[in-house]
């Protein structure tokens, strides 16, 4: 592990394309800023553990589970989607 010590406004490179900024420091906190590539996945350690929990989940789960849930999530989202108003409505 490399242990850096950056100011606000100070940077990291990492190879030619992912730039790491220092945004401010709070106290305990610091704020940071990544620019990457968009083919770059930058998650929170946290976010990756619960989306690769979930994908357990999910692959341990039948087929037929999974279909289910996919056509309630479908139901849901053309349900929300009629009661949202759209940007016309309402109009005379």
């Amino acid at each position: 592990m490399l242990i850096l010590t950056r100011k606000p406004d100070q940077r990291i490179l990492i190879n030619d394309d992912i730039v790491v900024t220092v945004l401010a420091v709070d106290g305990d906190r610091v704020k940071i800023g990544i620019s990457a590539p968009a083919e770059v996945s930058v998650l929170r350690e946290e976010l990756q553990r619960a989306v690769s929990g979930e994908n357990r989940t999910a692959a341990a789960r039948g087929p037929e589970r999974r279909t289910l849930e996919r056509s309630l999530l479908g139901l849901r989202l053309a349900t929300a989607a009629a009661a949202t108003p759209t940007a016309d409505q309402g109009k005379p």
